[in-house]
């Protein structure tokens, strides 16, 4: 045998139905814990059968008394059922009060080895399977003991479908019933109850206590222990969200922060919005994860002036989705209107088709405003996302025959655009098209009292720029100048500050990377 060091996890992995606690989330309370006052347990660190293989197929399964559980003769009432029977972590039964003889017990009597619930409680389902390799030695009325060519007897009790004879030999894992409730005509609970019989120096051939032997063949079963992700909030602004998440135990994998506004994860109320970790983060310092950034223009339904709340979970595909660190920050901003022309959305459908998201892109104005800025060509119904054959080609947008690229892959997520579901051109093909003024970094999209919406967008499009003309520096953007000084454009009753926002500004910082789109 070997030594295990004491283990306990003190959080509960609470199910919502029987069966719902997963594998991973495995917690045990220390050998020899019981449940308050139903006996003096064994505090024995020894794995008396440390190669022994689970003897129930599948995982979960729960380790806890069935006495003294809910719905046990000496437990609180209820059903056997009850979700309390069926979660972490496991509790030690071994030496529970009973009246058999028990030399390794405290009191000299207990229970002879371990009660164990398969994932749910329906009876004559979930398979126990050999523990060991060995020669079935006895089947009783509700008994079936194998035994190992150590000596090591191992038991398995209220079984039904039996499988076995005695004579048999069996192989490690092979089938030889199933998790029931059969008690010699008196049906118990259903659980599997399972011993260990060994000879023990000074002793004799004994029961001895099974408990952390079924713990380590069950970790071996599940696998090890998932690290949870982690990660950091680091900015929290008006131009940049950002931070960085990842998986300790696979940190080549990209996996998505989870954002939430004004609301907590799990408080059924608010969404989550994800946004993928895969951007290379220049200064990573010692927290590592460099290839395991995210940055985010925050979303535009939140520019109106008041203070927001900002938290960020990292998910790595798990239930178990922890707040990354420095989360939550505050979030206050207000909405200046950007330079440029307004160009109509024909309707909902269009706006699908541009996933445009009324979160994230859109901002409420007014007619008056609306009124005040020059209106240009309206959108095409769909755009068109093409790409070269050549690998690693940018990514470009096809609006009213002309083509603009995204001059990054922020910039390309931001405007939603994928390089798997886009169309591919030759290169022939592509330079037919005539090119345009690279993308915005981020679309800004009006939305009028009459719910009509609008895309703020360069006034011309069609050629691409040369360049500011030294003679003019400020260029065709001071037309607008008296809109960007003169705009209120927040939602009702909020107070825009005359220093918010300029989003001709957002050229020089990270723009949106992925989001769930249309939500609001």
């Amino acid at each position: 045998m070997k030594r295990l060091a004491p283990a306990f996890v003190s959080a509960l992995a609470v199910a919502s139905v029987a069966g719902a606690a997963r594998a991973e989330d495995f917690t045990y309370a220390p050998p020899g814990e019981l449940v308050p006052g139903s006996g003096d347990g064994r505090v024995d660190n020894n794995v008396y059968a440390p190669a022994m293989r689970f003897p129930i197929e599948a995982a979960p399964a729960f380790a806890n008394s069935q006495v003294w559980g809910v719905g046990g003769s000496q437990g609180p009432g209820g059903s056997q059922c009850d979700v309390a029977n069926f979660s972490y972590p496991w509790h030690d039964n071994y030496c529970e009060t009973r009246s058999w003889d028990m030399p390794l017990c405290p009191s000299g009597t207990g229970h002879q080895g371990q009660d164990i619930r398969a994932a749910t409680c329906d009876k004559d389902v979930h398979w126990v399977v050999a523990a060991e390799a060995g020669t079935v030695t006895n089947v009783g009325s509700y008994s079936v003991y194998i035994t190992a060519p150590d000596g090591t007897r191992y038991d398995y009790l209220h079984m039904g479908s039996v499988q076995v004879a005695v004579g048999d030999d069996v192989a490690k894992g092979e089938h030889i019933g199933k998790v029931s409730n059969e008690f010699g005509g008196t049906p118990t609970s259903v659980h599997l109850h399972f011993n260990l019989r060994q000879d023990v120096a000074s002793v004799g051939n004994v029961y001895v206590p099974p408990y952390l032997s079924l713990v380590t063949s069950y970790q071996a079963l599940i696998g090890p222990p998932v690290e949870p992700a982690q990660g950091s909030l680091d900015a929290a602004s008006c131009e940049t969200l950002g931070g960085w998440a990842a998986s300790p135990s696979d940190p080549e994998t990209a996996i998505e922060a989870l954002l939430y506004f004004d609301g907590e994860r799990g408080d059924g109320a608010s969404i989550g919005h994800p946004v993928l970790a895969d951007y290379a983060r220049e200064a990573c310092g010692a927290a590592g994860a460099c290839n395991n950034g995210f940055v985010i223009g925050p979303p535009l339904a939140l520019f109106d002036g008041l203070e927001h709340t900002v938290r960020a979970y990292a998910s790595d595909g798990t239930q178990n989705a922890p707040e990354l660190g420095a989360s939550p920050q505050p979030l206050q901003c207000s909405f200046t209107m950007p330079s440029g022309v307004r160009r109509k959305v024909a309707d909902a459908d269009a706006a699908n088709a541009w996933h445009f998201s009324s979160f994230w892109d859109e901002i409420g104005v007014s007619t008056g405003i609306l009124g005040s800025i020059a209106e240009g060509p309206a959108l095409d119904a769909r755009p068109r996302v093409v790409r070269s054959t050549a690998a690693d080609s940018k990514l470009w947008l096809v609006d009213r025959g002309v083509r603009r690229v995204a001059a990054d892959v922020r910039t390309a997520r931001a405007w939603d655009m994928a390089a798997l579901t886009a169309e591919e051109l030759t290169d022939a093909e592509l330079a037919a098209i005539p090119e345009g003024l690279p993308l915005r970094p981020r679309p800004v999209v009006l939305r009028g009292p009459d719910g009509g919406l609008w895309l703020v967008d360069d006034a011309s499009v069609e050629v691409a720029s040369p360049g500011p003309d030294p003679a003019d520096p400020a260029g065709a953007d001071d037309a607008n100048a008296d809109v960007e000084a003169s705009c209120s454009c927040n939602a009702p009753g909020s107070q825009p500050s005359s220093r918010g926002l300029l989003f001709a500004a957002l050229a020089a910082i990270p723009a949106v990377l992925r989001r769930r789109r249309r939500s609001s």
